[in-house]
């Protein structure tokens, strides 16, 4: 299939050269956009498959690449994010990999190809080096990542800082008198457990391995599921930090139907603080990251490059999360 790489190499121009020719670029002038489409054209390069925006009435095209949209988290950002794209008069074409790292690849490439003007990739992938270093070799399209467990110097990336918040989740639980703490997540939250533990030892508390359950599935029935594990334990924990609060909300669930009562006989504590949380019984004390700013934020470095192809500046944000107290933890300091 032939690339970006090829047509550079038979007009004799870099990659960011034919990723501006495809997109109708006003940086370049008419000859040379003509003579690049005409070689893309000519050895079957695909790239017309999104309008492209030519004047201020015409609707440019965003693409949204994103794990899935059943969970409350997800769903949020990519509802702000489709809000503040079409606020800036451009729609946007969404596209969900199911935290599959080919479908991130495909993805990707179908949306450069497809010459979208921006890319806003959200993933909780643990390592995103190869894929990034494959799309700046094939394209200049401006990219913004949504990335937890990303680090990289050639994309604007913005995170919600994940080890302030699960160390704020678990010193409030230990404020509040529990030193038995439990903890339940999926393989991809490995980096917020790796946080647990390291603020439990700093604690000084032991971390009891019958109440540390990790599991490969995801959200509501993952919780459940793992808590009702934690269950057939004689001793249990007084408390539970849940990686995400879909997981939280699916532990709540497991211990109720155990006939157990949150937060009397077990503490929940859940991260993300996701609309729903707060309507659960009982409502979920949670860490709270600034989910409907960090997709502002994303768009507003998007469009920087957008309008102005000549802008180089990369953005590492990291937001900082709060602690929401609602009534899911029970103190046991006061009980002392």
């Amino acid at each position: 299939m032939a690339t970006l790489k090829d047509i550079a190499e038979i007009a004799g121009v870099n990659v960011s050269t034919v990723s501006k020719a495809l997109r109708d670029s006003s940086d370049l002038n008419e000859e040379t956009k003509l003579r690049i489409m005409k070689i893309a054209k000519d050895i079957g390069y695909k790239y017309n498959i999104v309008k492209r925006k030519k004047n201020n009435n015409d609707l440019g095209t965003i693409g949204v690449i994103c794990p899935e949209i059943t969970s409350n988290y997800y769903s949020q950002i990519v509802s702000t994010l489709e809000k503040e794209i079409k606020n800036e008069g451009f729609f946007c074409i969404i596209c969900f990999t199911n935290f599959d790292n080919e479908n991130e690849k495909y993805y990707l490439k179908s949306l450069y190809n497809a010459g979208v003007q921006g890319i806003i990739f959200i993933s909780e992938s643990l390592d995103l080096n190869d894929i990034l270093n494959e799309y700046k070799k094939n394209t200049s399209i401006p990219l913004v990542l949504i990335a937890q467990n990303t680090e990289t110097q050639d994309f604007d990336c913005i995170k919600i800082d994940d080890e302030y918040g699960v160390k704020l989740a678990v010193e409030y639980l230990i404020k509040s008198g529990h030193k038995e703490i439990g903890y339940i997540g999926d393989e991809l939250s490995n980096p917020r457990f790796e946080i647990f533990i390291n603020v439990m030892q700093a604690n000084k508390l032991k971390v009891n391995k019958k109440w540390i359950q990790v599991s490969e599935e995801r959200f509501e029935k993952c919780g459940y599921d793992l808590m009702c594990n934690i269950l057939k334990n004689d001793e249990l924990p007084t408390a539970i930090l849940g990686a995400y609060d879909d997981i939280a909300i699916g532990a709540i669930k497991a211990i109720h139907d155990k006939g157990l009562n949150v937060p009397n006989d077990i503490s929940v504590v859940g991260i993300d603080n996701v609309r729903v949380a707060s309507y659960y019984y009982p409502e979920l004390t949670t860490i709270a990251g600034p989910i409907e700013e960090m997709g502002k934020i994303a768009v507003k470095l998007l469009f920087k490059k957008v309008k102005d192809s000549e802008y180089k500046v990369v953005q590492n944000v990291k937001l900082t999360p709060m602690l929401v107290e609602r009534r899911s933890v029970k103190s046991l300091s006061s009980l002392k």
